[in-house]
């Protein structure tokens, strides 16, 4: 993608209908809705892509808000990994979720996405729909007034400063979380700190035919889990994820830590034992995010500026997605001067969605999902059910596990106990 010195460019348009914050997935998507809606839209991007971040293998939901976005199409140009399942092992058990084997409607593949291509290629199909993006534009202050929010931008690159009036602020920032901090919306999170270590690597020993694609998703013998991710360039995203407390203790570099800790799980040590590392090996650090607010009058977040749980369903580009597709359409209404309920029409929405993740994540740790995996006795109608969760679609409300997750998480865990070596579960 051309990047254009700011002195090319049209200057910044200071009075706009939505200020968004942020380029990434969220931001990009909720950019083309609102534009597509026929409001003014700014979206302004502190960093200038491509960049490497994390949160690469998609779920088939991303499909179906990509399609309605209008940003499908540029994606599939890509020729990224097709994803057809994903396949949880620990030890010698083994069990494969593939997406086609899903609720009905739900989309049965989706892709395998280098992070700083797949943002990048959405960054520029949203610029040549007409969505006046820019790089190197830092928010430096935001305040609110009934009618309007003024944005301070820094143009990083001119040195210059900007005042933007906006109609309505949407926070869509990611890991940067502008308006969580300038607003002090950090809640707790109530998830034990974890840290998710990483890097890329090549020529690993792939599955072939369609389950080449699949993620890999490997429980480790002490803790914790791995993470392996095919890309159609050839190369591989790995990452191990456990307690921080768990990984301070292990000696060495954060690379000889990755390492041990691949080579302890047989798995993927088959997998990876002649791989070579082609990137520098990464940390990030109690990544869980939770915000008090989602929501006020002129301002929303979204994403991962809002709640991110935890990397093992691969949940955080679905509902960045998710979250900026639901806030585009309430803001849009918004402006029109229709009445909204952002607790209704929105939070309530959103924190449901979360609910369901985060009912997995739980009992994904505490043992209780992978009692449920690896059990043998699993009926077609479970496993659907599971699969259509993984798939992304944990808004249809056709799927008892979304309409209550952790009491039927509980009930199936107490019947797999009761009964997975004599009889199917019902």
């Amino acid at each position: 993608m051309l990047i254009l010195p700011s002195s090319v460019l049209p200057q910044v348009a200071t009075e706009v209908d939505v200020i968004v914050l942020g380029a990434g997935p969220a931001g990009c998507l909720a950019s083309a809705r609102l534009h597509q809606f026929g409001h003014r839209v700014l979206c302004v991007e502190k960093l200038f892509f491509p960049r490497h971040v994390i949160g690469e293998s998609l779920l088939p939901r991303c499909n179906q808000l990509l399609r309605e976005a209008g940003l499908l199409a540029a994606v599939e140009a890509r020729g990224y990994t097709r994803k057809h399942g994903a396949v949880f092992l620990s030890g010698d058990q083994r069990e494969r979720f593939a997406f086609a084997d899903a609720l009905t409607d739900d989309d049965p593949w989706t892709f395998q996405v280098p992070r700083d291509d797949f943002d990048k290629t959405l960054a520029t199909e949203v610029r040549r729909q007409g969505v006046d993006l820019r790089f190197g534009h830092a928010v430096r202050t935001v305040t609110f007034a009934p009618d309007h929010a003024l944005v301070v931008v820094d143009d990083l690159e001119a040195g210059r400063t900007i005042e933007v009036r906006a109609r309505f602020v949407l926070d869509c920032s990611g890991y940067g979380r502008v308006l969580p901090t300038l607003l002090r919306l950090e809640a707790p999170t109530g998830l034990p700190e974890r840290v998710a270590c990483f890097t890329q690597v090549e020529d690993d020993d792939r599955p072939i035919g369609d389950e080449g694609g699949d993620i890999w998703v490997c429980q480790h013998p002490d803790q914790g889990w791995i993470w392996i991710i095919p890309f159609s360039d050839g190369r591989t995203s790995i990452g191990a994820v456990c307690a921080t407390s768990y990984w301070d203790a292990q000696p060495g570099s954060p690379q000889h830590k990755l390492q041990q800790f691949l080579a302890r799980e047989p798995n993927a040590a088959a997998r990876l034992a002649r791989s070579a590392h082609v990137m520098a090996v990464r940390e990030v650090r109690a990544y869980a995010r939770v915000v008090s607010r989602m929501y006020d009058q002129r301002w929303a977040v979204t994403g991962n500026a809002g709640d991110f749980l935890d990397p093992v369903f691969s949940s955080g580009v679905t509902l960045a997605l998710e979250s900026a597709n639901l806030a585009a359409g309430v803001v849009s209404r918004f402006l029109r001067g229709e009445p909204v309920d952002w607790a209704r029409d929105y939070e309530d929405i959103l924190r449901d969605a979360v609910a369901v993740f985060r009912a997995f994540v739980k009992a994904w740790y505490d043992g209780r999902l992978s009692r449920i995996f690896f059990t043998p006795h699993k009926p077609a109608r479970i496993k659907q059910r599971i699969t259509s969760i993984l798939a992304g679609s944990v808004r249809r409300t056709d799927n008892p596990i979304v309409r209550d997750p952790d009491a039927t998480l509980n009930e199936l865990y107490r019947l797999v106990v009761q009964q997975e070596t004599t009889s199917p579960v019902e």
